[in-house]
């Protein structure tokens, strides 16, 4: 039975390392044809734009490993664990998005300077990986777009990069944590204000003329273009990154469901135990700025066996299965802080309904109590493993204490 388990283990990983090199094929096949096409682009335009033969060159070579160093950058990110929304699940996400901001550069060479669509991009790319390989990868393509336009050779080329550069990194910055509150009216307006400004002071303002009416057309035409783009994508975003499982949480977390029904039908006081912590859960996770629909939804189900769990979650969202498996191996130590918040809400919760169930008249001093669990839990080291701090596990405790009114309900 060992070996056979020691070679179930082995199998797994080796079609795990399979798929990781896969998925490093795949992804350095496609970053080096978009590396060729969009060298091969700089070289063509700016052949037929007649730039110096020893200009395009340079130009060629920076282009080549700049768009090099935007698949280098994605990919250590995702080794690293950095990137954001999931991205590392979708890693040709951003390569789609560099494919389609590729083309963008090429039409650069005939627009006007004032009105290129660069903001949207950068929130793009910043979007399907996080924010640094995103302000990299649109800068890279931005010095593209440079090295190709006429006018901004001819004209303030420091000028029309930084333009598009800082109006491009205040985007990303405002638009970057999304999953924490898709706000977007007052960033958005503040974003479109700072490109205007960018655009004023370094095309108006630099002009060797007095400002006419006529200089804003293609500024505010672009500001235009660009709001309808951003807006655009940040709908698709949120439907298909952000809210992706709206629905499915919606379902899950709704106490009348079939799961959850059985549950209630078959061991009520299991279930009324989920339900109470679910609610501790939720109030917890707010506090701390977790992901607080994952945190409820695992907190409805963490009382099902493992096996029952392994079978109902196979369509949760990955962010409960996550938590449900690091509870389910509570006795290593947890990981997440929703594991640690879902864990103190539990055994509080289980502690009370056993105390109230079997207090014979006496009145529980909840505080004590409540603080007598989490030394415990802090001794047995059931922490050492989690990136929890000290004021959390605190606030958690404070929480805790507070509810007097809300034990009542536990009998």
């Amino acid at each position: 039975m060992m070996i056979m388990k020691q070679r179930k283990n082995t199998e797994t990983i080796s079609g795990m390392t399979e798929n990781k090199d896969n998925g490093l094929l795949g992804f350095s096949l496609a970053g080096g044809i978009l590396t060729l096409l969009g060298t091969g682009g700089i070289w063509t335009i700016g052949y037929f734009r007649q730039i110096a033969g020893d200009r395009l060159l340079g130009n060629c070579v920076l282009s080549f490993l700049g768009i090099l160093l935007m698949f280098f950058c994605f990919w250590q990110e995702k080794t690293c664990g950095q990137l954001d929304y999931g991205n590392e699940k979708h890693p040709f996400r951003f390569v789609v998005c560099v494919a389609v901001g590729l083309l963008l550069p090429l039409a650069c060479a005939f627009l006007p300077v004032g009105g290129w669509p660069f903001l949207p991009l950068f929130v793009m790319l910043a979007s399907f990986s996080n924010a640094d390989t995103g302000i990299l990868s649109a800068s890279v393509l931005l010095l593209m777009a440079v090295f190709l336009n006429a006018d901004a050779i001819a004209q303030n080329v420091s000028g029309v990069f930084a333009m598009y550069f800082i109006s491009g990194i205040f985007a990303v910055m405002l638009l970057q944590h999304l999953e924490k509150g898709f706000r977007i009216g007052l960033p958005l307006i503040s974003i479109i204000v700072c490109l205007l400004v960018c655009e004023t002071a370094a095309l108006i303002l630099t002009a060797n003329a007095r400002p006419e009416p006529e200089l804003f057309v293609i500024p505010v035409a672009n500001m235009v273009i660009s709001s309808v783009l951003l807006i655009g994508f940040l709908k698709l975003f949120s439907s298909q990154v952000v809210y992706q499982y709206r629905e499915i949480y919606l379902e899950i977390n709704d106490t009348e469901n079939q799961i959850l029904t059985e549950f209630r039908q078959e061991n009520r006081q299991d279930y009324m135990l989920c339900v109470h912590t679910a609610y501790f859960c939720e109030r917890i996770g707010r506090q701390l700025g977790l992901d607080t629909d994952a945190l409820k939804g695992a907190a409805y189900y963490h009382r099902l066996s493992p096996e029952k769990v392994e079978e109902v979650s196979r369509k949760f969202p990955p962010a409960v299965r996550e938590i449900l498996l690091d509870y389910n191996n509570r006795n290593k130590g947890v990981c997440k802080k929703e594991t640690a918040v879902l864990l103190c809400a539990d055994r509080v919760v289980s502690f009370m309904m056993y105390a109230l169930q079997n207090k014979a008249g006496k009145k529980l001093e909840y505080e004590k109590i409540t603080d007598a669990l989490f030394e415990k839990m802090e001794q047995d080291g059931i922490f050492d493993r989690c990136n929890i701090e000290v004021v959390e596990l605190r606030t958690m405790q404070r929480i805790f204490r507070e509810e007097k009114l809300y034990y009542d309900f536990l009998h």
